[in-house]
């Protein structure tokens, strides 16, 4: 389990980092932990590959609620728990999807509480894949991906809640996808079965976009389509 601790109080941090190996000892986890005393350059060296971060909001310069906002931009995913001495600061964590916070001063049974929310939003990332835009490296779920879109050397990650747009090529996005669930409708688009609602005609309707099948795509596509439902895939 990776770990990363945003606190400019050495003594706050070194709660932390007490807690976390009381934590360890009791679930036999591993738990490697990175610690920073500047949001900064915690952004800079930020890479999507933590299982839960912590965050102090009461920081000086840029608060933890713009860090977290930042840290959205690349990473939807990540659990991230606030800590703070003010509870109507915490509750404001909610707006960047924060799993839970912690009110200083704060017992080892709070801690455990928010470390268990966390392991569990973790659980249920299921498989991601990592993709490089201009601001860095983004961590996507793979199942919140409708469809991906190619132009030129642009790769487009059509997703349930935003566009991720990094450079590449449609041969690369097909690697790191599961390849019995996502298949080419056409040269520029590789759907998810998964969010597939329909075919009607030379189009197949995916979330709230209509997509055109090719001529020389449509029977394996549809063919693929059959498989993945008869299996149990299908809209969830």
């Amino acid at each position: 389990m990776r770990v990363g601790i945003v606190e400019d109080t050495a003594s706050d941090a070194r709660i932390l980092t007490e807690y976390l190996a009381r934590y360890a000892g009791e679930t036999g986890k591993e738990i490697q932990i990175r610690q920073f005393d500047d949001v900064p350059f915690f952004l800079f060296e930020y890479k999507p590959e933590y299982d839960c971060v912590f965050l102090d909001i009461d920081l000086p310069g840029k608060s933890g609620l713009e860090a977290a906002k930042k840290i959205r931009e690349r990473d939807a995913l990540v659990p991230i728990i606030f800590v703070t001495r003010l509870l109507r600061y915490a509750t404001r964590g909610y707006e960047v999807g924060a799993v839970d916070f912690l009110v200083k001063p704060y017992s080892y049974e709070d801690f455990h509480i928010a470390v268990e929310a966390a392991a569990s939003a973790g659980a249920n990332f299921g498989k991601t894949v990592t993709v490089r835009n201009m601001y860095g490296s983004v961590r996507i779920a793979v199942e919140s991906i409708y469809y991906v879109e190619v132009c030129k050397h642009r790769v487009i990650y059509h997703t349930d809640s935003s566009l991720v747009d990094v450079w590449g090529s449609m041969t690369t996005a097909q690697k790191e996808l599961p390849q019995d669930s996502f298949q080419k409708c056409g040269a520029s688009y590789l759907v998810n079965l998964r969010h597939v609602l329909g075919v009607y005609g030379d189009y197949v309707a995916v979330g709230k976009d209509k997509i055109k099948i090719s001529r020389a795509k449509k029977k394996g596509f549809l063919a693929s389509l059959h498989v993945y439902i008869s299996r149990g895939g299908g809209v969830k």
